[in-house]
Order: C-alpha cells, then sequence, then structure tokens
C-alpha cells in the first residue's frame, strides 16, 4: 500500500459526491472494507424475546423503531501536528489531513448511523468540510468548541427524518471561580424525539414519543488529575439531570445515551462510578481515577478529599444543581434573596409544626396535608436509593448505565481497545445507555444490569492491540484515527411509548 501514485484527471472526475473543496489532490490508496481487518458485526437482537404488538394493532403498523448511534474520536489535525513522537510508527501519507478526511466520510457513508456523537473535531474542518457533507447526507449538527485556545471540540450529529431535536444544551466544564474545573474541555447534551411514522400505532396512545437523552463529551486526558474528570464528569451528569427534570416531573422515564472519550479505562473508579451510580472518593489517589497509567512509584500524590468541589459550584453531590444562596451583608446582618429562600418552603422543618404553637383560628389552626408537601418537595428528585447514604465522601447520580462494550474479545481474554498510538493500546471511548439493575453481581464486580427501555441489537467489534499493531498501528490506511469508531444499534421498547 506504501506505492502510491497520483490520480489523473479522469479519475478525478469520478470521485464520491461527498467529497468536497480542497480534497483533489491526495495520495491514491485502496482502502480494506473494515471485515477484512477483523472488525464484524456483532448481531446481538437474540439476546431479547421478540416485542409484543400492542393488542388491536396489525404488524405492519406495529414496527419497532430501532436506530443506530457511532461515537468516534476523530483525532484533530493540529494536535496530531503538535504531537509527532505519538505518530512516528505512521507513513506520512496516512496522516494527511485530505487523506483521513476521504476515509472517515466513507466510514459515515458505510454505516449510515442515526445518530454521529463526534470529539476532537477541529473547528474549521467541521464548519468548511465536514459539515457541509454531512448536512447533504441528510444529518444536522451541533457543535461546541472547547474553550481558551483549543481549535477542536465535540458535535453531535443526527437525521431530522427519524429524530426531532427537542432542546440542546452546550457545556462549558471551565469554570474560572473553581480552581478544580481550570480546563477548556466541554459537552454537548441533546434530547431528540423519534419521529412518529405516518400512521403508524406503535407510539400507543401518545399523539408523540418521550425523548432520548443523547450526551456526548471529552474528558480532560491527564492521567494525574482524576480529580478534575470526575469534576466535569459530574457537570455533564448535572446538565443531563437539567435537561430531563420536565420529563421526570411529568412522570415520563427518558432514556440516557452517553457517549464520548472519557480517558479512564475500564472497572477503574471513574469507569465504576458511571456504571454503578455511586462512588467513595475519599483519600483515593489522583490518577487511580482513571487508571492510564500506574503513577503508584511517585511521591507526594495528589489525592481526593472531601468536599471534591466547593459548594459555589452548584452541584451536590448526587450530581444535580441546586440553587446557591445569593445572601448580601447589610448593616451587619445577613441578606438572603427572595430566590434563595424559596428552595427551603417545603424543606423537613419547614414542614414541622412546633410543639408549644397557640392555635389561633384562622391564622395558626391550618394543619398541612404531610403527603402533599412531601411529593411537592420530592417532585424533581430521583427515587431514593437504600443503599446510598449521605456521607460527603461519596458521589452519587441517579442513572442506571451500563456500557455497549464487554471490554474483552467475544469468546477470549484478550482485552478490546479503542486507541492506540505509538505507546500501549487501551480502552477510553465508551457508549454508556440506560438499564435495569438486576440483584446478582457480575463476575467482574459491580452490579449486573439487563436491557430496559433500550435493548441493545447489534454493535461493530473492537480489535485487540496485537491485531491493530497488525494492521501497523492507528491511524492507518483504513483507520484515519488514532481511535476506533464505536457503533452501536438500539431498539425502543413498544412499552414506552
Amino acid at each position: 500500500w506504501s506505492s502510491c501514485s497520483w490520480p489523473g484527471p479522469e479519475e478525478e472526475q469520478c470521485y464520491p459526491p461527498w467529497q468536497v473543496q480542497g480534497m483533489s489532490y491526495y495520495p491514491r490508496m485502496e482502502t480494506a472494507p473494515v471485515e477484512e481487518v477483523g472488525r464484524v458485526w456483532e448481531d446481538l437482537s437474540g439476546l431479547h424475546s421478540r416485542t409484543c404488538a400492542p393488542q388491536g394493532s396489525s404488524p405492519a403498523t406495529t414496527e419497532p423503531f430501532e436506530f443506530t448511534v457511532m461515537s468516534y474520536n476523530l483525532l484533530s489535525q493540529d494536535l496530531l501536528v503538535a504531537n509527532p513522537d505519538l505518530y512516528a510508527h505512521c507513513f506520512p501519507e496516512v496522516l494527511a489531513w485530505e487523506f483521513r478526511l476521504r476515509n472517515i466520510l466513507q466510514e459515515f457513508q458505510t454505516w449510515q448511523p442515526d445518530i454521529l456523537c463526534l470529539q476532537e473535531v477541529q473547528e474549521n474542518h467541521f464548519w468548511e468540510q465536514l459539515e457541509p457533507v454531512l448536512s447533504v447526507m441528510g444529518y444536522s449538527c451541533v457543535y461546541k468548541r472547547r474553550t481558551g485556545r483549543k481549535t477542536d471540540g465535540c458535535a453531535i450529529c443526527y437525521k431530522p427524518a427519524r429524530f426531532r431535536k427537542v432542546s440542546c444544551s452546550l457545556v462549558e466544564f471551565y469554570r474560572p471561580e473553581v480552581e478544580l474545573l481550570d480546563r477548556d474541555n466541554v459537552g454537548v447534551v441533546t434530547l431528540l424525539q423519534p419521529v412518529t411514522p405516518e400512521g403508524s400505532e406503535v407510539w400507543g396512545q401518545r399523539s408523540k414519543a418521550p425523548p432520548l437523552c443523547i450526551a456526548n463529551t471529552h474528558l480532560l486526558y491527564n492521567p494525574m488529575r482524576g480529580d478534575v474528570k470526575l469534576a466535569q464528569l459530574a457537570l455533564l451528569l448535572a446538565e443531563i439531570d437539567r435537561a430531563l427534570k420536565p420529563w421526570r416531573e411529568e412522570g415520563v422515564q427518558c432514556p440516557v445515551i452517553l457517549c464520548g472519550d472519557f480517558n479512564s479505562i475500564p472497572y477503574m473508579p471513574l469507569y465504576q462510578f458511571i456504571c454503578t451510580g455511586q462512588m467513595y472518593y475519599h483519600g483515593l489517589p489522583a490518577w487511580m481515577i482513571s487508571g492510564q497509567e500506574d503513577l503508584s512509584h511517585k511521591l507526594n500524590q495528589r489525592r481526593l478529599y472531601a468536599p471534591l468541589w466547593p459548594s459555589s459550584l452548584g452541584i451536590s453531590d448526587n450530581c444535580q444543581y441546586f440553587a446557591v444562596c445569593d445572601k448580601k451583608k447589610k448593616n451587619g446582618k445577613l441578606q438572603y434573596s427572595h430566590k434563595c429562600l424559596l428552595q427551603f418552603r417545603f424543606c423537613e422543618i419547614a414542614c414541622t409544626r412546633p410543639e408549644y404553637l397557640v392555635c389561633i383560628p384562622g391564622v395558626t389552626d391550618a394543619k398541612p396535608d404531610p403527603s402533599k408537601i412531601q411529593a411537592q418537595a420530592l417532585k424533581s428528585l430521583p427515587e431514593p436509593d437504600p443503599e446510598k447514604s449521605s456521607s460527603r465522601n461519596t458521589i452519587f447520580h441517579g442513572f442506571d448505565l451500563t456500557s455497549v462494550y464487554s471490554h474483552y474479545i467475544s469468546g477470549t481474554e484478550k482485552r478490546e481497545v479503542t486507541t492506540l498510538h505509538c505507546g500501549s493500546g487501551a480502552t477510553v471511548d465508551y457508549i454508556f445507555y440506560s438499564a435495569v439493575p438486576v440483584n446478582n453481581r457480575s463476575q467482574r464486580g459491580g452490579r449486573l444490569k439487563q436491557d430496559g427501555v433500550l435493548k441493545l441489537m447489534g454493535r461493530l467489534s473492537l480489535l485487540s492491540e496485537e491485531q491493530l499493531w497488525s494492521t501497523k498501528g492507528l491511524p492507518n490506511e483504513v483507520f484515519s484515527s488514532d481511535h476506533l469508531s464505536l457503533l452501536a444499534k438500539f431498539q425502543l421498547d413498544h412499552t414506552w411509548f
């Protein structure tokens, strides 16, 4: 494949329709199909019993709603150029952006995912080349560039023919008032409502289906700053919670799909926090949170202590936003804003009648209904978990999430990897989705979960480190990033509608 030839004028006229200006002069390399280098589609539909159709509906009008999600770190060209040592094993031709762009677009064209979650998307490349082509392919896109001087960011692209955007939140993790959040990483949270097929009865009595929450992020890379990664993740989870709050108040539970490059390997504390919903962090070395490198030999290690982030951030230990009291001093006395005081309206102490309160007809004889008050007080909170404590050394979240991938090559003890450069390979990219916990525990620790509203129907297999080195590492002539794309197919349960 190293003997490259430039295309002649006649060949240039036969480029696919998604080629854009500035892509005409790249080495003519023939790329092998994905299946030839070990990536195959794993059909998991046999793990689910056939979904029962609603009564009174015909088979023709009850087709299940299935969709695909791809998560892909594209490798920003600016970062590639700034870190040439990581790609010393690669031929210069495969590192050229024009060649990489062609392969990336070809991968989009091959799999045609309904939702794309992209990381390390360089801003000028996105708006000048990627977005115009994706628009032609039928996508609408939301993009958020990293803050500061960084030139890349995250994007969520979806097909309007299949989903309607309900809301979108662009999340900046940089908070100048919080020392812990001094990095420029970002995230995107969207609510996407499945588009109802004309005349379909699959949605039950609802005229519209509830939305899916799709979140995408790229957490800090630094292996020594697990505390920063956790704080960034807490911010993202708080944004997801805020987006779903109006629906939860109406009794609608919306499934969550969380994608991205989390810069953390499987079964380490950050990963376990996502999958189990809780994490005791007090005293842990910061490097251990992500487990990217073993830094146990280093002296004077940074450790995590409670509280992990200041209350001024406005995020609780449950990774939910709360109102921060706006207090001012005037004439030596503290004064609180009306908005601040409203949060105490239904708190426990406000609903307790003083023991020696004098009963005055029409004034103090009113007796509040505890059930109504409690319902209003807990309206915006998730169901309480008896296993959770109120310890300030532990953080929680209310989403039951599990990974699309098992992190081991099927039938072997070889580990899957999602990224590889001149160093060793590792899994740092994930697609997490809403699942239902079961009582027993998995062999590798943590609570076992089974599919609920979202059913995992299939996934594109990953590769081992040995397999990737046999294809000359990453990037190569087939895979044009130092990360592999993740692709999953889901089905929405009929009972959800």
